[in-house]
């Protein structure tokens, strides 16, 4: 028999889910920028300002074009992959009823997030006249979640997925809430970012009870085996390659003398060392400890160097 306490959050999705509750979300025409400069370091490297606002312009339009598209992987092809098995009961684990049933409400959020999304895109695109550069295939949790899993045993990997993915979401509200109070960008934007999070809190909520109910009904080898996994999990999820590739392309679609090119692609941060000074770590740390998964003596250990 399963221990849990669950309330279906099926009452509240009703009434404030933003597929049912928020008008379309229409771009302006003002001086307002499309993406925060501050989250584009590229922006900020003298020879880029050099190059005057319309530059500055490109970039921040092809920096939300990569958020955009990031976004839409990211709901599209992971979380909704996850929850979508659960709700159908083809998760290992076997859920209560209302917890399938809600999974499938973060499905529909998510696709929605999605078509909001590319929606978005394709007004940008229209009134700039500025089309996206190639963008990337996957994003780091595409890569994170395979090469961990690879490492498991199958039995264990349904499990290991439950908390990449809620870890991700977990990270992603912080994230987009950040994005959605920023006062330089667009009201349509911050609208949009703000649509998101009013999902997204009820999302990495739920996140964390599934892991609560999975993590104190599974037995001890399952948690040590997921606990030790967790480690290498955080090492391929927290990189920056896959954004330091797409800067580079990003540098190489700019009109620039072929020197100052160099020097911009020689002076850019490829990584941030992955410890616990590491910028998502903190809200990592506060899924772990929500989660539960602090409380067991062996997966904290295995966290240590990053808590």
């Amino acid at each position: 028999m399963i221990q849990h306490q669950y309330e279906s959050h099926s009452p509240i999705w009703e009434s404030r889910a933003t597929i049912r509750s928020r008008p379309r979300r229409q771009i302006e025409d003002d001086a307002l920028q499309y993406y925060p400069i501050e989250r584009q370091p590229l922006c900020l490297h003298p020879l880029i300002v050099e190059l005057g606002s319309e530059v500055e312009k490109y970039i921040l339009i092809q920096s939300l074009y990569k958020y955009i598209n990031d976004i839409i992987i990211f709901e599209t092809e992971i979380v909704n992959r996850t929850a979508r098995s659960i709700a159908k009961g083809l998760f290992l684990f076997d859920f209560p009823f209302a917890c399938r049933y809600d999974a499938m409400s973060v499905v529909i959020d998510e696709d929605y997030h999605a078509y909001v999304a590319m929606d978005y895109l394709n007004q940008v695109q229209t009134q700039t006249g500025i089309s996206p550069i190639v963008m990337p295939a996957e994003i780091e949790l595409s890569r994170a979640i395979p090469r961990t899993l690879a490492t498991l045993e199958e039995k264990y990997r349904d499990g290991m997925e439950l908390l990449a993915v809620a870890i991700s979401e977990n990270t992603i509200t912080a994230d987009v809430a950040a994005f959605s109070r920023n006062l330089t960008i667009k009201r349509s934007v911050k609208g949009m970012m703000a649509d998101h999070l009013a999902d997204e809190g009820r999302h990495s909520s739920f996140w964390i009870k599934l892991v609560k109910i999975y993590w104190s009904n599974i037995d001890e080898a399952t948690r040590l085996a997921i606990g030790a996994a967790l480690p290498y999990f955080l090492q391929q999820y927290l990189t920056n390659d896959i954004q330091a590739e797409f800067d580079r392309r990003l540098v190489m679609a700019i009109a620039m003398p072929e020197s100052s090119r160099r020097d911009v692609m020689a002076d850019m941060v490829s990584s941030y060392p992955i410890t616990k000074q590491h910028p998502m770590m903190v809200n990592i740390f506060n899924f772990f400890k929500a989660s539960g998964l602090l409380d067991h003596g062996p997966t904290r250990r295995s966290l240590d160097v990053f808590i």
